[in-house]
């Protein structure tokens, strides 16, 4: 996921670039990137550029867009337009073999595990259950035969991207999450069945990887999570998303052919852990004071069954981590461009939100993402200081949890059963 790294100094006032204004259909039917403040516009219903004339091969693409996206059932409602634009952008983002890039540009154009696993969730919960299994078929791909994701890997399937990252444990996490979701969803028992095949090495894999990191005290060793940035202590966006991996494998041990009692003990230990270490104190980043982070989400509905105590965590949360502007900041302790909203975060708070039904509160957030974005409509990764789309658009991860989050809202989405 396009997280930066965290800066010693906080910069206030922080104006920056907008890299593109978002993905078209090309003259030749292929996505192109759109320049940043283009000024460009759609023929409406289409991801075809106004400029490009009705003789010209792009819609051949465009018929073949609309009878896809006809074929789906996304959200409706007051935020539809959002949604639909969302998920066109969704689509382009997708090579044919489910390698589904952060964004279009620069070091965003690769595959993120954690991305990858909310495009997962979100074209399931829409019936675009193909792509969703695409975008899986990708992951089992490239999964490690030990269970520890990398943060990113080459969109062309070859491998992950060798920057000096560290394995990242929530990776573990997501896989099994989206892979519950997509077999949950599916739209037949047969699809359910091949969906689970495919992905059984890499959820066991998974599953075994996070069962073997749990120490005596129920909490795994520090490990980098969606800040993407070293860690000495164990961060709730580590060990939420573990504890949703190990959930979502056991509810698909019947179809694994294995024992699942290991992953059980595990995710048992691994909740009380959580809840002994990071519950007393709201949920933050790390115990006892690391601030709040938005992390707390990961252990919302419809990643965990509801809670009280969790949704306390999440509304003082969101209160915390608001910038002047109406979006959020990664965490409390988050230092650099501290003015800045990060739309995955927002994102997260009104999924997070709507899954503990504070729909009002969700719509105060998505009524924020919905009046911050580009020209062409894209979700950004960022809105700067002056209210700006900024950074990269269309994101992914952004759009998936717009989609899920309008979902749960509108019609809920599955919840990952507890562990009895």
């Amino acid at each position: 996921m396009a997280f930066a790294s965290l800066a010693a100094a906080p910069i206030h006032g922080t104006v920056l670039p907008l890299r593109a204004d978002g993905l078209a259909i090309g003259h030749d039917g292929s996505p192109v990137v759109v320049q940043a403040n283009s000024g460009a516009e759609y023929h409406e219903g289409t991801s075809v550029l106004s400029t490009v004339g009705r003789d010209e091969p792009a819609w051949e693409s465009a018929a073949a867009e609309q009878a896809w996206f006809n074929a789906g059932t996304p959200p409706s409602g007051a935020y539809a337009d959002m949604a639909e634009r969302a998920i066109r952008d969704i689509r382009l983002l997708t090579d044919s073999t489910g390698a589904a890039i952060a964004a279009p540009v620069t070091a965003w154009r690769h595959v993120w595990p954690r991305d990858a696993a909310f495009v997962t969730a979100a074209l399931a919960t829409t019936g675009y259950h193909y792509d969703a299994a695409l975008v899986l078929s990708f992951l089992a791909g490239v999964a490690p035969e030990d269970g520890l994701w990398e943060a990113r890997y080459r969109s062309d399937g070859s491998g992950p991207v060798s920057d000096g990252r560290a394995p990242q444990m929530d990776g573990a996490g997501w896989v099994p999450w989206a892979t519950w979701l997509a077999v949950e969803s599916a739209p037949d028992p047969a699809h359910a069945a091949a969906v689970t095949r495919m992905m059984a090495p890499a959820v066991i894999a998974s599953a075994d990887a996070i069962t073997a990191s749990i120490g005596d005290d129920g909490l795994p060793e520090p490990s980098s999570d969606y800040w993407e940035r070293p860690e000495t202590e164990v961060t709730i966006g580590t060990v939420a998303p573990m504890s949703l991996g190990l959930r979502s494998a056991i509810a698909l041990a019947p179809g694994l052919d294995v024992d699942p009692e290991p992953w059980r003990q595990a995710a048992l230990d691994l909740e009380a852990a959580i809840d002994r270490e990071f519950g007393p104190h709201g949920y933050p980043r790390t115990a006892p004071d690391g601030g709040l982070d938005a992390a707390v989400s990961f252990l919302a509905p419809p990643f965990a069954p509801a809670s009280e105590s969790v949704r306390r965590a999440v509304l003082a949360t969101e209160s915390a981590l608001r910038v002047p502007n109406g979006g959020h900041k990664p965490g409390e302790i988050w230092a650099k461009d501290v003015n800045v909203g990060w739309t995955p975060e927002t994102a997260m708070l009104a999924l997070a939100l709507a899954g503990h039904g504070d729909h009002a509160d969700a719509r105060r957030l998505l009524d924020f993402l919905d009046l911050h974005r580009t020209g062409l409509g894209a979700l950004p990764e960022k809105v700067d200081a002056s209210g700006r789309p900024a950074s990269v658009a269309p994101l992914g991860l952004t759009g998936a949890i717009v989609i899920l989050t309008l979902i749960e809202m509108e019609r809920g989405v599955p919840v990952v059963p507890a562990v009895l």
